[in-house]
């Protein structure tokens, strides 16, 4: 299922860039948000609709856009799917994580005390306090909050939202004896901090072989659960690197120009 959604969505950045401001005009509440039935033309027909319920937080535009990008291709390829995105640290996590988007716009602005925090927060030390805490203070309302949305599968695409809702996915199968999978979707592509890489999900999509290897090391995520499928990007991108192929080829080139031509650039 994931690894349809990623193959018919993923470049990396090397192959075709593109930009998203994260926006979804659907809702305006940053900690939850649900959409359904994003149209697209090339919907596959019979196939089961999902609820996804994808966790993120807006510290920064990637997570947003790529999880935008996600659910509407789950849309296509499993017509009538609802997405709904919700900020679980920011909703039940303790301190500080609960003050995740205040205090990553201060440090956004602050690059020295943002280098700081991140560098500490990146150690084998933090990350095993970070995981006893957060699991040991939020992992039960965590557990209750995705029961009562009712996802077929969750898809984290935040570092913080990888450790408990894992966890809480692993109770919610043995209460309801109904398997619920959880995917991660890493946004990074060159580095990336350890808390990514929780080695009970399904399966972990990375956009490089240095984030496989840093899973690999640190997150000790077996090599079986990694997927290399580059980054997420949104449908009209994918359409148009598809119909493009390879950029530095000459088809490629001259798609190019077509479109160059079709925008009177």
């Amino acid at each position: 299922m994931m690894d349809r959604i990623m193959n018919s969505l993923s470049y990396s950045r090397t192959e075709w860039s593109g930009s998203d401001d994260g926006k979804n005009t659907n809702n305006t509440d940053p900690t939850t948000e649900t959409t359904a039935n994003t149209t697209n033309t090339t919907s596959t027909p019979n196939k089961k609709s999902l609820r996804v319920l994808f966790l993120s937080s807006d510290t920064g535009g990637g997570h947003r856009a790529s999880a935008t990008s996600l659910a509407q291709q789950f849309e296509v390829l499993f017509p009538g799917s609802t997405y709904e995105l919700c900020d679980i640290v920011q909703l039940d996590g303790p301190p500080p994580y609960n003050m995740l988007v205040k205090s990553y716009k201060h440090l956004s602005a602050h690059p020295h005390q943002w280098k700081l925090v991140y560098s500490v927060s990146n150690t084998r030390a933090y990350e095993m306090l970070a995981d006893v805490h957060m699991k040991s203070a939020m992992e039960r309302a965590v557990r209750k909050r995705i029961m009562e949305k009712g996802p077929d599968v969750v898809v984290s695409v935040h570092p913080l939202m990888t450790n408990v809702p894992v966890l809480a996915c692993s109770n919610i199968t043995k209460e309801t004896g109904k398997h619920l999978p959880i995917f991660t979707v890493c946004t990074d592509l060159g580095s990336a901090h350890s808390m990514w890489f929780a080695n009970g999900v399904e399966k972990l999509f990375v956009a490089s072989e240095a984030i496989k290897g840093l899973a690999m090391q640190r997150g000790k995520v077996p090599e079986e659960k990694i997927v290399m499928s580059g980054l997420p990007i949104r449908y009209d991108f994918s359409v148009q690197a598809t119909n493009m192929g390879q950029r530095h080829s000459e088809g490629g080139g001259g798609y190019q120009g077509v479109v160059r031509t079709e925008l009177g650039v």
